[in-house]
């Protein structure tokens, strides 16, 4: 996703956390009720006002992955592939995970594992400050917008998509999201598709986010005017309510590497769906709506759920 992009998902997600719990499900995958269910609205109200307080550094911290750490490769992607897209692929040593009866190779990258380490180093880092006032609040928070960035990019298909751009030369034989001449030989995306369709995303994003004063409108460039995609990704309160659209979950503890896993996958999925198998150069433009506002649902909902698993990990 561009910039503007993670700056209006994480600013919703902190809109939303408190709402969310309405259309929370604990591990068996069952609503929240009764103390259990006021426990964590109180919860999510805490973590929403630290959240708010501290929200003048998702600007810097959302984008800070890309402009500072640059460690996209291997940490923003997770590039999955299935043996219906490559049949003679050959590569039966790869990482391999099953759902719904399909078989997902890992071919490269990190992601959940990434989000995995830095949950577990913010729990830390809270109860360090606990202990000895090592850490200022304002870093650890810092760390949740930080953490949002890869949230946000384990939900765009193609981070999670092997037939993201097709082989080309580099310097190295290692696997790029990009790059490399070492991928199977098969169909794959146009070299503009990633990109093409973040910038249709941002360009959906602009007016509704500097029509609710997440951003400012600092370039003649950035339009005022909606876009095709616009009403896709407008979220409000409603969209928390049960069974709506923003759905959260309580992850268990020790689960976040699993449940990271399972969302690569959904965006791998998806990316079947915009980049049919057929004919991955030709995205599939009557689905783009529907896709985009679950994309963006998803993006919010577990990006609260993720919040508040490291919330939960800082209690005493």
């Amino acid at each position: 996703m561009k910039h503007n992009t993670h700056i209006y998902l994480a600013v919703k997600a902190i809109e939303l956390i408190r709402q969310s719990v309405d259309n929370m499900t604990d591990n068996k995958n069952n609503y929240l009720k009764g103390s259990a269910k006021a426990k964590e609205r109180r919860e999510a109200l805490k973590c929403q006002r630290t959240l708010q307080y501290y929200r003048d550094l998702i600007e810097e911290a959302s984008w800070a992955p890309d402009d500072v750490l640059r460690d996209n490769d291997p940490y923003h992607i997770f590039k999955l592939f299935t043996d219906a897209e490559f049949p003679d692929h050959n590569l039966i040593n790869k990482p391999k995970f099953e759902k719904g009866g399909i078989t997902y190779y890992k071919y490269a990258g990190g992601l959940p594992h990434r989000i995995d380490h830095m949950a577990q180093e913010i729990i830390d880092m809270s109860k360090l400050r606990d202990r000895n006032d090592q850490f200022e609040l304002k870093q650890i928070m810092y760390k949740y917008m930080l953490i949002s960035h890869y949230m946000v990019d384990a939900h765009v298909p193609m981070h999670c998509d092997l037939r993201d751009d097709p082989p080309q030369k580099r310097r190295d034989n290692e696997p790029s999201r990009r790059k490399g001449l070492n991928k199977p030989k098969g169909k794959y995306m146009k070299s503009s598709a990633h990109n093409s369709l973040e910038t249709l995303w941002d360009q959906a994003v602009n007016p509704v986010a500097i029509e609710e004063e997440i951003i400012q409108r600092t370039w003649v460039k950035e339009k005022i005017k909606e876009t095709k995609l616009s009403g896709s990704i407008r979220f409000g309160l409603k969209d928390c309510e049960k069974d709506q659209i923003i759905k959260t979950s309580i992850i268990p503890k020790n689960g976040l590497m699993e449940f990271m896993i399972d969302v690569c996958i959904t965006s791998k999925k998806r990316g079947q769906i915009l980049f049919p198998l057929e004919d991955p150069k030709q995205r599939n433009a009557t689905v783009l709506p529907e896709v985009t506002r679950d994309i963006f649902a998803d993006c919010i909902g577990n990006l609260i759920s993720v919040w508040r698993y490291i919330w939960a990990g800082c209690q005493k």
